[in-house]
């Protein structure tokens, strides 16, 4: 059937009665049509869709999000489709984007998206994901799980265009769902490896499950399999240098120093400059305590605008804060005049000074020096007071180090029961 100018919105849904609503009323004011394949509700989301859209369709669920997207597909009759979930939402500003989006679509480009990935128990990543395409029989999804459609428009000769337009994503919001979803996800690919399929999307994926999950070994040798097969694909290859950071941040949590030294210098040939990478390579020096190598790469981050890349990522920190990670490096280097120059230039006198030193207090912290979280915590409280998650660290110092009774003191502050 010739598909007609316009965009279809294809959506698979399962017991969405809390976000369909919602969904479809943010997807409605671009959509040309709505098709929602549900694939086993026992709530009523059918019964709320069907107030948005009549092209309701049923699809028997066979843990393969790449089959029933391509069922969802195969019911469009519009020349491009963007692919959505239940827990997408799109603001009014970009819904206009995607309006405008259309006068675009001749068939020969398809358009990258920012996805926004929100959650309560962290701050949002956003990676770019390949959301709209034209329909022909050639551009289908792939994977049972961690489903791709770009693999098979690069093979297509399609055109892929970057767009600003995000999307907001709400699906991983406390950690119990995220380890929920990884165990669900990991026995889906460990399925499809069985099958037969053995791509470098399919290791990647595979290695960043098991290593979330604890099984680190595993993780290496999927990384590894991944790399190899992305040398040989004619897609994917952005994903090498995050491929050896991960080897990287995988090896140091098995203190497997030198090998982590080996991976971060294969990461550091293929960055070109990459501001997020250079950042990230930064701090897993830090964390092997080679400060001079953080604060080359470090470095290269000044005056670089965060671009997304493919894979979810936390935005580049402020400017401040990259003047106080580069700061710790100093002050584990004893170069104490270069880190008091950074400190002060990252915040005003007074109390935002002090919270510069609680900041460095928290960062020592987590990498575990205990000598240099006192000394920030402490100068910090001379310019003013803590928060009580930083009371409760000084006094985890203090207890660690021996000063029962100002640990004591401290945790009397974190639980609000010293006035100020």
């Amino acid at each position: 059937m010739a598909q007609s100018p316009g965009l279809s919105v294809c959506m698979i849904v399962k017991n969405e009665s809390a976000n369909i609503a919602d969904a479809l009323a943010c997807f409605g004011p671009f959509a040309d049509e709505i098709i929602v394949v549900d694939t086993g509700s026992r709530d009523n989301t059918k019964e709320i869709a069907a107030r948005f859209t009549s092209k309701i369709y049923d699809f028997e669920w066979v843990d393969d999000f790449s089959a029933a997207r391509n069922f969802a597909l195969s019911k469009a009759v519009k020349s491009y489709q963007l692919w959505v979930d239940a827990d997408d939402r799109i603001s009014p500003e970009n819904q206009g984007h995607i309006e405008s989006l259309k006068s675009h679509f001749d068939g020969k480009k398809a358009f990258y998206f920012i996805l926004e990935n929100h959650q309560t128990d962290g701050p949002p990543s956003s990676c770019r994901q390949l959301r709209c395409t034209p329909i022909t029989g050639e551009v289908l999804f792939e994977g049972r799980i961690h489903e791709q459609i770009f693999p098979s428009a690069v093979r297509a000769g399609i055109e892929l265009a970057i767009t600003d337009i995000v999307i907001s994503h709400l699906g991983y919001m406390t950690e119990e769902n995220r380890k929920a979803k990884a165990r669900r996800n990991l026995a889906i690919m460990e399925r499809e490896r069985a099958e037969g399929r053995n791509g470098g999307g399919l290791h990647f994926f595979l290695a960043m499950t098991y290593a979330y999950l604890d099984r680190r070994q595993e993780a290496i040798r999927s990384m590894e399999e991944a790399l190899e097969s992305f040398e040989k694909e004619n897609y994917n290859h952005h994903l090498i240098p995050e491929g050896y950071l991960f080897l990287a941040r995988v090896s140091l949590e098995m203190e497997e120093h030198d090998k982590c030294v080996r991976y971060l210098a294969m990461a550091g040939s293929l960055v070109d400059g990459n501001p997020l990478y250079n950042f990230l390579m930064g701090i897993i020096y830090q964390r092997l305590g080679r400060h001079r190598e953080a604060l080359r790469v470090f470095r290269e981050v000044f005056g670089k605008k965060y671009v997304p890349n493919l894979f979810p990522t936390q935005p580049l920190p402020s400017y401040s804060e990259l003047l106080l990670h580069m700061a710790y490096s100093f002050c584990c280097m004893n170069d104490h005049q270069s880190a008091l120059k950074l400190i002060n230039a990252s915040a005003p006198q007074g109390a935002e000074l002090g919270r510069s030193w609680e900041w460095l207090g928290t960062k020592a912290f987590m990498l575990e020096n205990s000598t240099f979280a006192q000394i920030a915590f402490e100068t910090a409280l001379r310019f003013g007071t803590l928060e009580p998650v930083s009371w409760g660290r000084l006094g985890a110092v203090y207890k660690l180090r021996g000063f029962s009774e100002k640990a004591q003191e401290c945790l009397l502050h974190a639980e609000g029961r010293v006035s100020e």
